[in-house]
Formats: structure tokens, C-alpha cells, sequence
């Protein structure tokens, strides 16, 4: 009989395991009129530690923090933007007021979304321009799969995608390149004070932004990777983390979590989480830097040295440092609060 209880024991915990492990369909993704409120984290280091935690079986924690700020997520009928003309069936999102590449910004920026039974994809992109104020947009030759359908932890995929735009009187501008998606992670996700079965997402994407005109062809390439923790309950990410691969080290430059309304019953408030757990990781940032560098506050001290060996000055700020260095690359001999040392490579560029 004890064998048997002990048999059924386990079968009841392996039970509890294999439904923990949701499925995202197409069912899960957004839709016209859908909208969706965030608190943007003012410190994009936040919830490190959160982007570390990867497997099965996970608890992720996002407490609330008071450096932050609201924002909106829309998505709207293709008919209802400014670029209606150009796309039909989709569902548009204005990802950006304006995007800066040099001398050349994009304005008033769409992306346009279709769901299908096996995927959920990027298909459109439209924006102004200041040298041609109309609306431009073009579709995707190669569609940016985001998903791929069912999405169950363990899965993997990478492809392709290409759009290119053309611009009167200017010459054109495209982008290509590729999208792998992993689950890394499933588990349940505490979002202020709600919490859910969730997927944990990390999608690399990696290619080119090239502009061309008369007097020739410029790319700048990029390597954008973003975590997400997907939810049955609402049909947008409930957690958003995004930034930029940089020498193998992934820097977030945005973090913003959903601001889920209260629910009855829903344990009391925040109260009861846990501050948040601040890593000090990396000891600098953010590389390349231009003209600016932050330090951890396990950071005591730094000596930065050019490659042939001269001594660069830093003019700090508490834990903001200033530069003016020339664009390349450095060594920063850094010591830390515990007397330890550590050596890195900073790179510095005029332009990212």
C-alpha cells in the first residue's frame, strides 16, 4: 500500500509538471482595437537576473518599481493608420514616433502583423520621411516570422526576412536578415500582483538597415534580441525585455511589464513580493559607448588605457562617467568594492 501511495505521489507531481507547460496558438495573439498598458523601467537592469533564469519549472518575479513610466501598446485595422492605401487584412502597431540612422530618420513608424494558423508574422512596414512627407510602406518579400505555431517550451526555428521600401527622389531603404526563436523557459510569471502559466521567449534578430541613394549604398548592421513571457490570459507579452548583443553579452536597453488591473481576491497587493533583486552585472555600460559610461555600484574604481598604452580620462559623476575619447577600442582596468580586479574591452563609436 505504501508503494503505492508513493507511486501515486509521483504521478500526481509529474502531472502537475506536464500542465504547467502551456501552449501559444494563434488564438493568443493580438488583434484589431486590442490595447495594452505597461510601466516602463527607467533602469533597464532592473530584472537582470529574470533574463538569466531560463528552464523548467520557473518562477519569475517582476515587482513593481517607482522609476518607471507608462506607455501604451495599440494595434489597429491596417484601415485606420496612415497607411490603409498599402495594406489589407493586418493589423498595425506604431512601433516608433521616429528612428535615427545618421543623417537619414524615419518617422511615424508601422509595422503590420498577420496571424495564421502556423504563424504570426511581420508583413508591412511604413513611415515618413522629412525629404518626402507621404506616406511610404512596403510588404515583406520574406515575411519576419515572430512565431511559429504551436509554440510549446523546447521549440527552436530561424528564418529569413526582407523588406524594401522605395523612397521618391531618395533611393531606397530595406532591411534584411534573420529571426531565430527559442522557448527557453517555462513556468509561472508574478506581474505586480497577478500570476500566470507562462512561456519565456528569447528571439535574436539579426541583419542589416541599409539606405541607398545616389551616392551609394550604407548598412548598418544590428543584433536586437528580445525576452518575452508569453501568457494564455492576455494577448500581447505580459513581460518585454529587449536590447542588443554586444562581444556575446546581451545589454537591455528597454524593460517594461504589463500594468495588469488588481483582482478581487488577488492576495493583498504587492506587499507581499519581494523587492527586486538588482545585479551588478555588467561592472560597465553601455558598450560600444559613445560619450557616456555608467558604472555598478560594486564598482570602486577605473583606470582606462588606450591599445597603445595611454592613460584616458573619465570625468565621474557618482556612477555616471563622461568621455571624450576617439572611436576604437579600450582596455579598463576596474576594481571593485571588495578589492577584487577585473579586466574588460570598452568599445567606443561616434555613431551606433
Amino acid at each position: 500500500m505504501t508503494l503505492r501511495i508513493l507511486l501515486l505521489s509521483c504521478f500526481m507531481v509529474i502531472a502537475w509538471h506536464l500542465s504547467a507547460q502551456i501552449t501559444i496558438t494563434q488564438q493568443h495573439m493580438p488583434k484589431a482595437n486590442d490595447t495594452f498598458k505597461y510601466e516602463n523601467v527607467l533602469n533597464p537592469l532592473a530584472y537582470a537576473n529574470q533574463v538569466a533564469q531560463d528552464g523548467a519549472n520557473q518562477f519569475w518575479v517582476f515587482t513593481p518599481v517607482n522609476a518607471a513610466v507608462k506607455s501604451m501598446v495599440e494595434y489597429k485595422s491596417s484601415f485606420k493608420t496612415p497607411y490603409a492605401f498599402f495594406f489589407f487584412n493586418t493589423v498595425g502597431q506604431k512601433v516608433a514616433d521616429s528612428i535615427g540612422l545618421s543623417q537619414f530618420k524615419l518617422e511615424d513608424v508601422y509595422q503590420f502583423y498577420s496571424t495564421k494558423s502556423s504563424s504570426y508574422s511581420i508583413e508591412g512596414l511604413g513611415f515618413r520621411i522629412s525629404l518626402a512627407p507621404l506616406p511610404l510602406a512596403g510588404n515583406y518579400q520574406l515575411e519576419d516570422k515572430v512565431y511559429q505555431f504551436p509554440l510549446n517550451y523546447g521549440d527552436r526555428d530561424s528564418t529569413p526576412f526582407k523588406v524594401k521600401v522605395s523612397i521618391p527622389l531618395v533611393g531606397a531603404y530595406s532591411q534584411s536578415g534573420y529571426r531565430i526563436t527559442q522557448v527557453v523557459g517555462y513556468g509561472k510569471v508574478r506581474v505586480v500582483d497577478d500570476t500566470m502559466e507562462c512561456l519565456k521567449v528569447r528571439s535574436d534578430i539579426i541583419g542589416a538597415d541599409t539606405i541607398e541613394t545616389q551616392l551609394g549604398k550604407f548598412g548598418f548592421p544590428t543584433h536586437k534580441v528580445e525576452y518575452k513571457w508569453l501568457s494564455q490570459e492576455y494577448r500581447h507579452p505580459v513581460v518585454e525585455i529587449t536590447g542588443n548583443e554586444v562581444a556575446g553579452q546581451f545589454v537591455p536597453t528597454q524593460t517594461r511589464y504589463m500594468d495588469l488591473p488588481s483582482r478581487p481576491g488577488g492576495g493583498g497587493g504587492t506587499t507581499l513580493v519581494p523587492n527586486p533583486v538588482y545585479i551588478d552585472y555588467p561592472l560597465v555600460y553601455p558598450c560600444p559607448a559613445k560619450d557616456e559610461l555608467y558604472k555598478s555600484r560594486i564598482v570602486e574604481s577605473i583606470e582606462a588605457y588606450s591599445m597603445n598604452g595611454s592613460k584616458q580620462e573619465i570625468r565621474w559623476e557618482e556612477n555616471k562617467g563622461y568621455i571624450n575619447w576617439n572611436s576604437g577600442v579600450y582596455v579598463l582596468h576596474i576594481t571593485k568594492t571588495d578589492g577584487s580586479t577585473e579586466v574588460v574591452k570598452l568599445v567606443v563609436a561616434d555613431t551606433f
